[in-house]
């Protein structure tokens, strides 16, 4: 289990079963959650130098959480973005 401190939230991931919880600071993490308070996530990763971490909501990673760490000041804490596909012209024999 990992746990990442934001400024608003605990972020509690799950590596093993691919599944993140947010709860907000304060709360008592040792308290058993339900299954269903648990989401999947397809990826996360952890920027060093910006103190930034992304979570990827689906295989495509068209859907993005990112977030920054409490370690690092910062005004905004964490957004959602949602990334529309680049169109790929359609190869020979397609």
């Amino acid at each position: 289990m990992r746990q990442i401190d934001s400024a608003h939230s605990v972020w509690l991931f799950d590596e093993e079963r691919m599944v993140y919880q947010r709860l907000p600071r304060g709360s008592d993490v040792s308290v058993p959650s339900l299954a269903s308070d648990w989401d999947t996530y397809y990826a996360l990763e952890l920027d060093d130098e910006s103190g930034t971490f992304t979570v990827a909501l689906n295989d495509a990673r068209t859907r993005l959480i990112r977030a920054t760490r409490i370690e690092v000041a910062s005004d905004v804490d964490t957004t959602e973005l949602s990334l529309t596909p680049v169109d790929v012209p359609p190869t020979e024999g397609d």
